[in-house]
């Protein structure tokens, strides 16, 4: 089997279970990343252990295992990261979320940026790649998540510091102060598992997708609680949100003492992100 025929194959195989045009998108993330071929380049043939390699590829993708895990590699905001079943997949969604701090925070000021939730590193790592002056860090409840973090950072070469730290544990603080707090946390009440892709809900962690649904705003309250401790005056709080509680978790930041709370929607016009600032103290 040559790479121009494993292409083949692979589109003929997943097309009538994804699409024609996500089949050819994970035929190329297949080729490219696990067995190092482009689209244009001569057609090698594989070896044997490329071709047991190929067909177990083609098993998982057809029992519907996400591309990122099969071939252990994510595009995020021009990176290539890591990513294991540990981690959360980073979406175009949160990549938008970076996008606004990077828009509101050029690259003359000098910012402490957290990451609360980091999962794969992503958000701080795109940020030091595009910020190099600001110091940059990620923390995360999952050993697993934190030593993927770490060897993406050491792969990219990024200088950016990965602790362990427990959102939801009382009494639990970062080191303050910091500019720039960020997180992705879980939003999802298990009530929304039938609004998810099967493919999600099998594979990617739970811990870091579902939140009780008793109080879906859990972790939001416990972000804006720390940020009152951690954040500089007029520091900002920058989060991802579920489309369905938006509003709400903007309501929060207004409760919480916050100024300048702003909702921004996604490129789907979806409302998917809430900034808010650290009130400034009139004595300052």
């Amino acid at each position: 089997m040559t790479t121009l025929q494993l292409t083949q194959h692979l589109v003929d195989e997943i097309a009538p279970l994804l699409g024609m045009g996500e089949a050819n998108s994970i035929a190329r993330l297949v080729l490219e990343d696990v067995f190092g071929w482009r689209r244009g380049s001569h057609p090698r043939k594989l070896d044997q252990d490329e071709q047991i390699l190929a067909w177990t590829t083609i098993n998982r993708l057809k029992a519907g295992e996400p591309v990122q895990y099969v071939t252990g590699v994510a595009d995020f905001y021009g990176l290539q990261l890591k990513v294991t079943p540990d981690v959360l997949i980073p979406r175009p969604e949160t990549e938008e979320l970076v996008e606004w701090v990077l828009e509101e925070n050029g690259s003359t000021t000098q910012q402490v940026a957290f990451d609360l939730g980091t999962g794969s590193g992503c958000i701080p790592l795109a940020l030091k790649a595009r910020r190099p002056g600001w110091k940059c860090f990620g923390a995360d409840v999952s050993e697993q998540a934190l030593e993927l973090a770490r060897e993406n950072a050491e792969k990219l070469g990024l200088e950016v510091g990965f602790s362990r730290f427990d959102l939801l544990a009382e009494g639990e603080s970062i080191p303050a102060p910091v500019s720039l707090l960020i997180s992705n946390p879980p939003y999802i009440p298990p009530s929304e598992r039938e609004k998810m892709g099967a493919s999600t809900l099998a594979h990617e962690p739970e811990l870091a997708l579902f939140v009780p649904e008793e109080d879906p705003l859990l972790f939001y309250r416990r972000i804006l609680e720390i940020g009152h401790s951690a954040l500089a005056q007029g520091g900002k709080v920058y989060v991802e949100t579920n489309e369905f509680n938006n509003e709400r978790v903007a309501a929060l930041f207004s409760e919480a003492g916050y100024t300048d709370v702003e909702r921004r929607q996604d490129l789907q016009g979806k409302w998917r992100m809430v900034r808010g600032s650290r009130r400034v103290s009139a004595n300052t």
